[in-house]
């Protein structure tokens, strides 16, 4: 029923002008833990509300996760409008897997089953820019996540539904970005699907 959430960015902006994007230096763990969030938010948000779902208009493909902003859908995302100063979390090429059925790794499924599922659906060698600097990506993946399904959820499935997720690709934390338009470039040839876009981060003072 669902494509897998496999890459389709999460991208969130901040950078002061700098010659090169500056990624965090406190990664893996607060890139991990953004993942995620972020994959966690995506699985207990109603499908009304959800890119992933069935949610149009009413739907934000801009995640707002702790502060920072994720770009994150089936489809490239467009754009993000954000305040200067917001961090942005780009999720080059990543994916989830998780016990529910419906979804990759499906009922039954061992904490190594979800990897090895989702790993096949991502690329290990994006290729990211912003406004044409290079942007160096880290690998990471999440423990299982223990996840509790909403009323209306993009399984299907009855509310509160519980199961487990892991999230894994590569993913970078850019800060600082100056009030403008950006462009974040993210290619992948070998994740599913392969990906090529462009998204656009409008950053307001």
């Amino acid at each position: 029923m669902h494509r897998r959430i496999a890459t389709i960015l999460a991208l969130v902006a901040v950078t002061l002008g700098l010659a090169e994007p500056a990624a965090n230096a406190d990664q893996p763990a607060t890139l991990t833990a953004t993942l995620g969030q972020l994959w966690t938010s995506v699985l207990e948000t109603k499908t009304q509300l959800n890119p992933f779902g069935k949610g149009g208009a009413h739907a934000s493909a801009c995640w707002d996760v702790g502060g920072v902003v994720a770009p994150l859908a089936p489809t490239p995302v467009d754009s993000c409008k954000v305040k200067s100063g917001t961090k942005i979390f780009v999720s080059a090429s990543s994916a989830e897997c998780s016990t529910f059925q419906g979804d990759c790794g499906g009922p039954g499924s061992t904490e190594q089953d979800l990897v090895n599922n989702a790993t096949l659906l991502i690329d290990k060698n994006p290729q990211v820019t912003l406004d044409g600097n290079p942007v160096t990506v880290t690998y990471v993946q999440t423990k299982p996540m223990n996840i509790v399904l909403p009323k209306n959820n993009i399984f299907g499935l009855p509310e509160g539904t519980s199961g487990q997720s892991v999230a894994l690709g590569e993913v970078a934390l850019l800060d600082s970005l100056t009030p403008g338009i950006h462009e974040i470039h993210v290619v992948t040839k070998n994740s599913t699907p392969p990906a090529d876009y462009v998204t656009k981060i409008i950053v307001h003072p």
